[in-house]
């Protein structure tokens, strides 16, 4: 049985005429009347009482047309979802994210997606850079928000930046330079550092860099897992971390911040990442494009990022 049966006995059905509905689908009426028959040959059954002066339905027939038309209808809303879908206008979105990164813009983003889009529902998941490359991947998430970094991974992925924010010193209360407003790398030389990898691709081989070139190389005593790990391990006295901005709205007891003098100073890129040949790349696309206007309106415009971290991403 193909729909083009179902058409043809629904339009039988309702005309209770064979001419009359073969007119109405552009068809002859010969082939129109064979459909027909095929149709209740193949059920083995009469839809149709055939009389001198038409067609009435028979009991069967009239029990067949309301399924019938249920399939129909059931079968163009099939068609319509799925080219919604293709456009990007209903559906599902896995969105990977960094609350510490992302808290400033991210809710902001959903709230105007939930009004602009609503038969799209958004589904957030808490995971690090590494993690959300892997599941971009995947096809697990359909959108990543990160630190882009020069890992191989993501040439196979689209990247857009969003934002980048000024990097900080996140110091312990009590450390000896703590009532300076600004702090030169070069003070920090004997200093332990807080490792950040997990949260910021590429971190190890900046904060190399950059101590580097002001004469010493970093000792790494703890490598943290996220934000509330590292300001810890800070506030525990076991060693600084160079953070992004937004670090400093995690509560974190007994910990300060403070800049870097001029001449240390970096940026730090945040970018949404998608698979443009993914099903869901039309509406993450469109996300995307929120999420641009977002981070424009409220942080100051995305701006360049070709200093992001002294070249990290």
């Amino acid at each position: 049985m193909k729909l083009r049966h179902l058409e043809y006995f629904v339009a039988a059905a309702e005309e209770l005429n064979f001419t009359h509905a073969a007119d109405r689908l552009h068809v002859s009426q010969p082939p129109f009347s064979k459909q027909i028959h095929d149709l209740e040959a193949e059920l083995g059954i009469e839809l149709f009482a055939r009389q001198r002066k038409g067609v009435t339905l028979t009991p069967a027939g009239k029990s067949f047309l309301i399924d019938a038309r249920r399939i129909l209808d059931d079968c163009e809303a099939s068609v319509r979802k799925a080219q919604r879908i293709s456009r990007g206008e209903i559906g599902e979105l896995a969105i990977g994210y960094m609350s510490a990164l992302t808290h400033e813009f991210l809710g902001k983003a959903l709230e105007v997606w939930r009004l602009t889009a609503p038969d799209i529902v958004i589904d957030c998941i808490e995971m690090d850079c590494i993690s959300q490359e892997r599941a971009l991947l995947e096809g697990r998430i359909a959108v990543g928000l990160l630190v882009p970094s020069d890992r191989p991974l993501l040439e196979l992925l689209q990247v857009r930046l969003l934002t980048k924010y000024p990097v900080k010193l996140a110091l312990p209360k009590s450390h000896p330079h703590a009532d300076k407003p600004e702090i030169p790398l070069s003070l920090l030389k004997e200093e332990s550092f807080i490792g950040l990898n997990r949260m910021y691709p590429n971190y190890g081989d900046w904060l190399l860099k950059v101590c580097r070139r002001v004469g010493f190389k970093p000792r790494i005593v703890k490598e943290a897992d996220g934000a509330p790990s590292a300001l810890a391990f800070v506030a525990a006295g076991y060693g600084l971390a160079v953070v992004s901005e937004p670090l400093q709205k995690i509560p974190a007891k007994d910990v300060i911040f403070r800049d870097l003098c001029p001449e240390d100073r970096a940026w730090m890129p945040v970018g949404a990442v998608w698979k443009t040949d993914s099903l869901t790349a039309p509406a993450a696309s469109k996300f995307i494009d929120v999420l641009v206007q977002i981070c424009s309106d409220g942080n100051g415009g995305v701006g360049s990022v070709s200093q992001g971290f002294r070249q990290i991403g």
